[in-house]
């Protein structure tokens, strides 16, 4: 398994419009996420057999820009959005203010994530990349330290 480095962002000036909240009350963490991504689909259902706390921020690595404006502008239940999304079920497009997703890529760009899944655990603390379950459980567990 690759070295975790001990890169932190703050993620204090995204906008909540850029983002879906899903989950339990398990730990809290950020993913900026592509959702033809692999690695973030397994990462989704990594995250919830954990029961963790997700706020999912949608980036564009693989040209999905129309499905997470489709998630993000999903009227209702966007938790249930987001998992149709990860299932390659086509959502119903509407429209709605997409900035916030404009605002996940310039932060992404600013900071060279220009790979997904990026995982930010609740004290900003950064891994790119896909990790399983047990190594998400340790990890998360050092935030409450």
């Amino acid at each position: 398994m690759a070295a975790v480095t001990a890169e932190k962002v703050s993620l204090s000036g995204l906008p909540a419009s850029g983002a879906i909240a899903w989950g339990s009350d398990g730990p809290q963490v950020t993913v900026f996420s592509d959702f033809h991504c692999g690695y973030c689909r397994l990462l989704h259902q990594a995250l919830k057999e954990i029961g963790a706390r997700v706020t999912e921020r949608p980036i564009s690595i693989l040209g999905t820009r129309p499905i997470s404006e489709s998630v993000l502008c999903a009227g209702g239940d966007k938790a249930a959005a987001v998992d149709k999304a990860y299932g390659g079920t086509e959502l119903n497009s509407k429209t709605c203010d997409t900035s916030g997703l404009d605002a996940n890529e310039r932060f992404a760009h600013d900071h060279g994530f220009d790979g997904t899944p990026v995982i930010v655990r609740a004290d900003g603390a950064v891994i790119r990349g896909y990790r399983p379950k047990e190594f998400l459980l340790a990890w998360l567990k050092e935030s409450a330290k």
